[in-house]
């Protein structure tokens, strides 16, 4: 399933409609479960738009994944190093700023 997936050969395997979905998987790849999250959140539009490239690259290897502290990369290293999910950039704030949860 993963090797169709890899080639855009989504129809009847996975629910992966936008062309613009269908046309990002060939560069990631995904492997996972979570690498498909991290494709379809990509492609969604708002906020995180525009990350694909940074992520693509980083997962095929073209460009090294680098963190500015420890902290931030516990909370970065599963996608790459680039903020994708709401969370992350919530514990960001948290861990990289000083801030508290409570406000």
């Amino acid at each position: 399933m993963y090797d169709m997936i890899g080639h855009a050969d989504t129809v009847g395997v996975f629910q992966i409609e936008s062309r613009a979905q269908m046309a990002m998987l060939p560069r990631l790849r995904p492997r996972t479960y979570y690498d498909l999250v991290i494709e379809v959140a990509i492609i969604r539009p708002g906020p995180i738009q525009g990350h694909g490239p940074p992520v693509s690259q980083e997962k095929g290897g073209l460009e090294p994944v680098t963190y500015p502290s420890a902290e931030v990369e516990g909370v970065l290293r599963r996608t790459l190093g680039v903020p994708i999910f709401q969370e992350q950039v919530m514990q960001l704030a948290i861990v990289a700023a000083g801030f508290t949860p409570g406000g």
